[in-house]
């Protein structure tokens, strides 16, 4: 009985918790479907009560005292709160069921999280989750010096019954369809403001768990043709990378990036209409290598690499496969990032270089610095001109990853070391005399406190630049593209005609 006390308890608080984070939309006495907006809000208890069942009975399995699973319980909804907002400052977005395939990559690599957030938050959120891990071993420490009773047992019993009753009446739930009706389209905002946060949490990870049955258009291969000589594809995904002139800052405005600047001048820049902001690689990069919109991806759309796996034929790798016979993925990072190193070898790519091809490199503020990451493309491009078959060059940079020690100083200062990037490639390419494609795009662009802030425009910059047979493609001239649609601009026929679609 004292177990279900402590369960309400915690139900209870969780509500409040979710009131705050909610907007006017839950109890807005001007709206004329009041009635309408209290049945929505009773449904989403339902979900948050169930979520509570799952979260208590966990750390009532775990610590086997129902008085600290309560208080921790509530600890770590404050913490997801808490986090939420720091997020939604930082990037424009509330935490969702997604960032929980992020938590190995941060205990990997703490510096690339930690950093982004304010100096008085990291205490509170450090803080906080060294309190929950030293209660953890604490409670656990006391079970095995003091050899409690059998009741500490029966206690973790009824934790993982709550668990499972939990996780299976949310399973039942989505089955049935209410997650589909509570939260119809892959808005988080508008869940938020209904439900509250963990409601929208566990409503999104349902919706999710639906739609990655979803069956998504496939592409045929991309036909070989009849040219004397197969394409050198080169296509560089640079961090970070957007126009400081649209970032309407003066001390932006005096940096100067003369290679974007010539492409445009000679209408081969479009705006790269990107759904993420200061963070989200992945997605970016899915749309270019894979061609799917986000629109067709529902949930999926907020990590896609997650159920990439089963579209593994629809890369661009993959497609090129007939007309390329290398293909090479270069990240001069940790390819464990978004599973990158299992991916990529089933998306098409018959080589992979990662950290370990740059052990000597240079390093700007602890990442491989974008002059030897151009290093490393020019020695590709120099083998691939020795070889009759085509090659597909892909590259993510990572020089002008965050944190910025300098603020936007600093990100300008590493932005023209990506537009020096940019002038290396398209040089080496046009001195190839081969038939050559360079694509190059900002994944997304920085988000600097006080100065490059979520809520504005969000596109960056990307270059479509051909060379030999290739070089008569339609121009961008500033034209609009989604990275699903850079994808199909990319498909290459290597006859004397380009086939481009928009």
């Amino acid at each position: 009985m004292i177990l279900l006390y402590f369960l309400f308890t915690v139900w209870v608080v969780f509500e409040f918790m979710d009131c705050i984070t909610s907007r006017s939309v839950r109890f807005s006495r001007k709206s004329s479907q009041s009635g309408r907006v209290l049945v929505v809000f009773c449904q989403g208890i339902i979900f948050c009560f169930f979520v509570t069942f799952m979260i208590f009975g966990a750390l009532v399995s775990l610590a086997g005292h129902p008085l600290a699973a309560a208080v921790l319980a509530v600890l770590t909804g404050v913490l997801l709160v808490f986090g939420s907002g720091l997020k939604r400052n930082v990037l424009g977005e509330p935490l969702m069921f997604s960032d929980v395939a992020v938590i190995g990559a941060f205990v990997r690599h703490p510096r690339f999280y930690i950093g982004a957030i304010p100096p008085f938050a990291r205490i509170l959120v450090v803080a906080g989750l060294a309190f929950l891990g030293a209660s953890f071993f604490g409670l656990l420490l006391e079970d095995a010096l003091w050899l409690r009773s059998g009741s500490g047992l029966s206690v973790r019993v009824q934790g993982l019954c709550l668990f499972v009753t939990g996780w299976f009446c949310l399973d039942v739930l989505g089955r049935v369809g209410l997650a589909r009706r509570l939260l119809p389209a892959a808005d988080l905002d508008m869940g938020e403001q209904r439900y509250g946060l963990l409601a929208t949490i566990v409503l999104s990870w349902l919706r999710w768990k639906d739609d990655r049955r979803r069956k998504l258009p496939s592409w045929p291969p991309v036909s070989a043709g009849q040219l004397d000589q197969a394409p050198l594809i080169v296509v560089i995904q640079c961090e970070s990378f957007a126009d400081p002139r649209e970032f309407g800052l003066e001390d932006a405005s005096a940096c100067v990036l003369p290679h974007l600047l010539c492409a445009e001048r000679e209408g081969k820049v479009g705006k790269l209409q990107v759904s993420g902001f200061g963070a989200y690689t992945m997605r970016t990069e899915y749309g270019v290598l894979f061609g799917h919109e986000e629109s067709e991806l529902g949930f999926c759309r907020f990590d896609p690499y997650l159920t990439a796996g089963k579209q593994a034929g629809d890369a661009l790798a993959a497609r090129l496969a007939p007309v390329c016979g290398d293909r090479v993925f270069l990240h001069p990072h940790d390819l464990r990032f978004y599973g990158r190193d299992v991916l990529m070898p089933v998306a098409g790519f018959s080589r992979l270089i990662g950290t370990e091809g740059f052990a000597a490199a240079a390093q700007e503020e602890g990442h491989i610095a974008d002059h030897a990451v151009g290093d490393r493309i020019l020695t590709l491009i120099d083998e691939a001109v020795s070889k009759p078959s085509g090659t597909f060059i892909f590259t993510v940079t990572i020089e002008n990853h965050g944190p910025w020690s300098g603020g936007m100083a600093d990100y300008l200062q590493h932005l023209q070391q990506g537009d020096e990037l940019l002038g290396r490639v398209t040089q080496a390419l046009g001195q190839t005399g081969r038939d050559a494609l360079l694509v190059f795009y900002g994944d997304h662009r920085p988000s600097l406190p006080g100065a490059v802030m979520p809520g504005g425009a969000r596109h960056t910059p990307v270059v479509v630049k051909g060379f030999g047979a290739l070089s008569a493609m339609s121009r961008l001239d500033g034209v609009s593209l989604t990275p699903a649609a850079l994808h199909h601009r990319i498909e290459v026929v290597p006859s004397v005609r380009t086939v481009l679609r928009a």
